[in-house]
C-alpha cells in the first residue's frame, strides 16, 4: 500500500483519513430487519412518520454504485459523499427494507434528527464510536475501572491541552516529555488523536468520544515537532525519560504508534532493545502492527516485530458492537517475522474512530472534512487501534497492578474473540481478561536482545536462561545506545490517491555531532481509482 522512497527510517504507523459516516445515538443492531443493514434509527424514523421520505446515508461496498440503487428504490440523491463510497438520499418508507437488504450495501444510516418521544429531547445525527461496548470496556466502567491511577505513556507528536484530557480543573497529563519544550501542544495531530483513544473522557461530547480509560493519566513523550518530524535519538530519550519516571507517576503502559522501515531481527535491532528494557522494568509495551497489509515482511519491523511486546492490528467494526461481523482492512499488517513469531497477537478496532482534535493543527487543515463537532476528527490505522488497546491495557493493571506486563498481555490474547470472516484475528475482550484467573507470562524462554544481554555482562547468548538476569540492574545508561548508527522518524499523511511529503534528517544519539542532511519521504497511497479501504 505505501512505497517508501528512502529506507532506514522510522514511520508513524500510516493511517488513513475518512469521511464521517451519519448515524444517530442509540444502540446499533445489524440484525433489526433479517438480511438487511440499517441503523436502529432508521427503522424508528420511518415508524414514526408513515408514509414521509426517509433521510439516510446509504454506503455500499465498491463497485456497487449508491447512486443506482437509491434510484432503483425510487430514492433522491441528495448528496454524493465519496470518500466513504456512498450518499446522502430521502428514500421512500416502503422501499427501505429492500434497500437495507440489497446486495452491495454495507449500511444506512440516518440523516436527520431525531426526537425521543420519552424524554422530550433532540439530538441531531452524529457520529458515533462503538468500540468501548465492542471490547467490554463499558463493562470494565460499570465497576467503577476507569483506569484511574495509571500512567499511560503516548509517544508521539505531542498531546494537545483538551478538556479531554482534565478531571475537574486538573490535567490528567501529569508530565512531559518534550524536544522543543513546548508542553501541551501537538502542532501535527496525530498525538492528541491516539491519547484521546487512550484516555479521553469525552467531556466536550457528552461522554460520546470517550477513551477506554478516561481517567488514566497521561504521559506525554512528545518527540514529534510541530511538523511531525523527529531522529531517532529523540524517540530513545523519550523511553529513557518513561523508565526514569515510570515510579513517580505509575507508568505501567507505553503506546508506540510508530514502525522501523529497516526490517532487522529484534535481537539485533536497537529499538527492540529499548522497548524490552522497559518491558523488563514492569512497563507494557503497546505497538502499532502497521499498514502494509500482508506484504511478506509487513511485521519484520521494529519494535512491532519484538516478541515481548503486544502488537496490535485494526479490525473494522462496521459500527455494531459484535465481534463476529467485524472484518480485518486489507492495509492491517500480520504475518510472521523474520524470527518465526506470529503478529500481530490482538486486534481492536481501529478503523472511522473519532477522537481529540488539535485545531490549527497539520492534519486539522490538510483534513477538515473530516473534523466532528469542532472538537474531534476522524482516523484510521493502526495506530488508532494501538491507541484503543493500551486503554484496554490500563484497565487490566487497574484492576490487577501486581500483574507483570506479560500477564497483561496474556490476559488480554486469551481472552480475545475471533471475528467471523478470520479466526486467527481475535479482538480483545477486556471485562473477560480482568476475569481470568492469573496467566502465565507467554515469553518466559525467549531470549533477550543483545544489546540488553550484553549491558548484562552475558558474553555467550546461547547460554542464557530465562531469570538468570536481574532486569533491575541493568540501566538505561548501562546499553551502548551511542554506538550505533541512528536514523530519524516522520508522521506522514495519506491523500489517497496523492502524495504527502515530509521532511526527515540523519542524525545522532545524545552529545555526539548531529549533522542532519534533509531528504524526502514520500508516503504514495494507492492509486486514485483503487478503492478507499
Amino acid at each position: 500500500m505505501l512505497a517508501i522512497c528512502r529506507n532506514k527510517f522510522l514511520v508513524f504507523a500510516a493511517f488513513t483519513l475518512l469521511a464521517a459516516f451519519g448515524s444517530s445515538g442509540g444502540a446499533i443492531s445489524a440484525t433489526a430487519h433479517t438480511g438487511a443493514r440499517a441503523h436502529d434509527a432508521v427503522w424508528a424514523y420511518r415508524d414514526a412518520h408513515p408514509g414521509a421520505s426517509v433521510p439516510v446515508i446509504v454506503q455500499t461496498s465498491a463497485p456497487t454504485d449508491p447512486h443506482e440503487l437509491v434510484r432503483a428504490a425510487g430514492g433522491q440523491v441528495r448528496d454524493d459523499l465519496g470518500l466513504i463510497h456512498g450518499v446522502s438520499a430521502n428514500v421512500p418508507a416502503g422501499a427501505l427494507n429492500e434497500l437495507a437488504s440489497a446486495a452491495g450495501v454495507t449500511w444506512i444510516s440516518l440523516d436527520s434528527p431525531v426526537t425521543s418521544t420519552d424524554s422530550g429531547g433532540s439530538t441531531t445525527t452524529q457520529i458515533i464510536n462503538v468500540f468501548n461496548q465492542e471490547i467490554q470496556a463499558d463493562l470494565a466502567g460499570k465497576s467503577g475501572n476507569f483506569g484511574q491511577g495509571i500512567g499511560v505513556a503516548v509517544v508521539d507528536t505531542g498531546i494537545y491541552a483538551a478538556k479531554d484530557f482534565k478531571q475537574k480543573d486538573d490535567s490528567r497529563v501529569v508530565a512531559t516529555f518534550s524536544k522543543d519544550g513546548s508542553v501541551g501542544v501537538d502542532g501535527y495531530g496525530h498525538g492528541s488523536h491516539v491519547a484521546g483513544l487512550v484516555a479521553g473522557s469525552g467531556s466536550q461530547s457528552g461522554g460520546r468520544y470517550a477513551g477506554v480509560a478516561p481517567q488514566a493519566n497521561l504521559i506525554d513523550i512528545k518527540v514529534g515537532d510541530n511538523t511531525g518530524a523527529a531522529t531517532v535519538s529523540d524517540v530513545v530519550k523519550g523511553l529513557g525519560f518513561v523508565l526514569a519516571n515510570k515510579d513517580r507517576y505509575n507508568i505501567r503502559v507505553v503506546n508506540l504508534s510508530l514502525r522501523s522501515n529497516t526490517a532487522q531481527s529484534y535481537t539485533t535491532d536497537p529499538l527492540d532493545a529499548a522497548v524490552e528494557l522497559l518491558t523488563f522494568r514492569g512497563i507494557l509495551v503497546v505497538v502499532a502492527a502497521g499498514n502494509t497489509g500482508t506484504v511478506s515482511d509487513a511485521v519484520s519491523y521494529a519494535p512491532a516485530n519484538d516478541p515481548f511486546v503486544l502488537t496490535v492490528g485494526a479490525v473494522d467494526d462496521l459500527g455494531t458492537t459484535t465481534v463476529s461481523d467485524d472484518v480485518v482492512p486489507s492495509w492491517s499488517s500480520r504475518g510472521t517475522t523474520q524470527d518465526g513469531f506470529a503478529k500481530p497477537e490482538l486486534y481492536t478496532p481501529g478503523r472511522h474512530l473519532v477522537s481529540v482534535l488539535s485545531p490549527k493543527s497539520v492534519l486539522a487543515g490538510q483534513y477538515s472534512a473530516s473534523i466532528v463537532n469542532n472538537n474531534y476528527f476522524q482516523l484510521s490505522g493502526t495506530s488508532m487501534a494501538a491507541g484503543v488497546a493500551s486503554g484496554a491495557a490500563a484497565l487490566v493493571f487497574n484492576a490487577h497492578p501486581n500483574y507483570t506486563p506479560g500477564q497483561v498481555k496474556a490476559a488480554l490474547v486469551q481472552s480475545a474473540l475471533p471475528i467471523g470472516s478470520d479466526a486467527s484475528a481475535r479482538v480483545a475482550q477486556v471485562a473477560t481478561a480482568i476475569a481470568l484467573t492469573p496467566p502465565a507470562d507467554p515469553t518466559p524462554n525467549t531470549k533477550p536482545n543483545f544489546l540488553l544481554l550484553q549491558a548484562a555482562g552475558v558474553t555467550d547468548p546461547a547460554s542464557i536462561s530465562w531469570g538468570s538476569i536481574s532486569w533491575g540492574s541493568i540501566s538505561w545508561g548501562s546499553i551502548s545506545w551511542g554506538s550505533i548508527s541512528w536514523g530519524s522518524i516522520s508522521w506522514g499523511s495519506i491523500s489517497w490517491g496523492s502524495i504527502s511529503w515530509g521532511s526527515i534528517s540523519w542524525g545522532s544519539v545524545y552529545d555526539q555531532p548531529d549533522p542532519r542532511v534533509n531528504y524526502g519521504l514520500a508516503l504514495v497511497a494507492q492509486s486514485p481509482t483503487a478503492p478507499v479501504p
